[in-house]
């Protein structure tokens, strides 16, 4: 917030890096994570059809 962009490269490497620690821990994979967010997708799209009508 208010930061320059190199700033904001940091955090995000360094949120990046702690996710990916986490992932490991857990037995998550890349994969596990595309599933969920395909899911969202398809419930967003839902929504939106649904608001439509």
């Amino acid at each position: 917030k208010g930061g320059d962009q190199k700033e904001t490269i940091y955090e995000i490497a360094d949120l990046a890096y702690h996710v990916m620690v986490l992932m490991i821990q857990m037995g998550i994979s890349l994969a596990d994570i595309r599933r969920e967010l395909a899911s969202r997708h398809v419930i967003d799209k839902k929504v939106k059809q649904e608001k439509m009508t």
